[in-house]
Formats: C-alpha cells, structure tokens, sequence
C-alpha cells in the first residue's frame, strides 16, 4: 500500500468532513479531492466509515508525539504526579499554552476537532470519541491527576473532579471562542496564563 496516498487521502477526507459532516461527504467527493478515481480508493481504505475510523486512529498517534514534543509529563500516575510536582508555574503556563496552540493551529488536530464537533449529534462512535478525547478524557485524567497531587499536599483539600472543572473547562471555552480568531492568539495565550495563575493562587496548598 502506498503509505502517502493513503495519508493525502485521509487529510482529503478529514477536509471534507470537518467543512461538510461525514454523510455530507461521499467516495466520489473523497476520490475527486485527491484526484483519483472514486474505485482506486478501495485499493487503500474499504469503506468510508474506514477512512473515518482510520482518521480517529491517527489523531491518536499525532496526538502522542504531539504531547512527548510539548513534553507534557506521561507515564504511569505516580509518576506524572512527581512531574508535575517538579515543575514550575511558568512551566505549566507554557505547556497549558502549547497545547492550546497544538488544537487551534495544527490542521489535522483542529479539522478532527471540528469534524468531531459536528458529527458528535450524529454518530455515537463519534460522539463517544469527542467525549473521551475532549471531555470525559480529558476530566477523568485531571481528576485523577489532581487527587493524587491533593494527597501529597501540593494543593488544598477539596473535590478534585469540581477541582478539574475549574482548570479545564475554561481551556476548552477559549479554544471555542478563538477558532474562527487567529488574529487575536496573542490574546487567548494571555488569558490563559491568567487563567493558570489564578488557579494555582486559588489552589496551591502554600
């Protein structure tokens, strides 16, 4: 198979899926986007139901060597709480506004987002995806992430999910707000390093 058709045709389709909704999108749209006939794209993919499956598949791995580049702490719980308990507020502040930068800019991350976004209502692969990659996910790991770092006192006492509510949900506002504001990054990076700051003011165990 070849590996470069096939990545031209899933970014063609991630396009067209992002700008259209997936059952606003057929094979023939697909074909004619890469510039190939409709029948030679089942020499690669074989289904368009394929092709998205395909796309969630290399979100997932864009994603992984997106979060070791921005060098956000990984591994096993323990030890991303002792990362985190390592690093610095200006440091947190840079990886909170690097990965706001990662879903705002990079093409693939934001048409998967915006693809997600719309078929979410439509789908409920996709709209179990969305909430495991944007929300859920994303809650259940601060959470747990939060407790731990509760019980090591490096915060106060208190709920960690309502604690992961605070940090996350407005991240994921600004990300809404400023899709369509690229003119206005420097704004949004401002805000959320206020919003950073405040938090850990609010909530560091000092």
């Amino acid at each position: 198979m070849d590996n470069n058709t096939k990545d031209t045709i899933m970014c063609q389709a991630l396009t067209l899926f992002a700008n259209r909704g997936y059952e606003g999108v057929s094979m023939r749209d697909i074909a004619s986007a890469v510039g190939i006939k409709a029948a030679s794209l089942y020499n690669h993919f074989s289904s368009k139901e394929d092709i998205f499956n395909s796309i969630i598949d290399e979100m997932s791995k864009r994603y992984e060597r997106a979060i070791i580049k921005i060098q956000v702490p990984s591994g096993g719980i323990d030890e991303v709480v002792e990362q985190y308990m390592a690093i610095t507020e200006d440091t947190l502040v840079m990886i909170v506004k690097d990965l706001f930068l990662y879903f705002l800019k990079d093409d693939f991350a934001s048409k998967f987002r915006h693809m997600l976004t719309i078929e979410q209502f439509r789908s409920t692969q996709a709209g179990h995806v969305f909430q495991d990659f944007f929300i859920n996910g994303a809650l259940k790991f601060q959470k747990g992430l939060f407790e731990n770092m509760i019980k090591m006192g490096e915060f106060i006492d208190c709920d960690p999910y309502i604690m992961a509510l605070h940090f996350y949900s407005p991240i994921f506002l600004l990300l809404s707000k400023y899709d369509h504001l690229h003119n206005k990054e420097d704004e949004a990076l401002d805000i959320l390093a206020g919003h950073v700051k405040q938090f850990c003011a609010i909530y560091k165990d000092t």
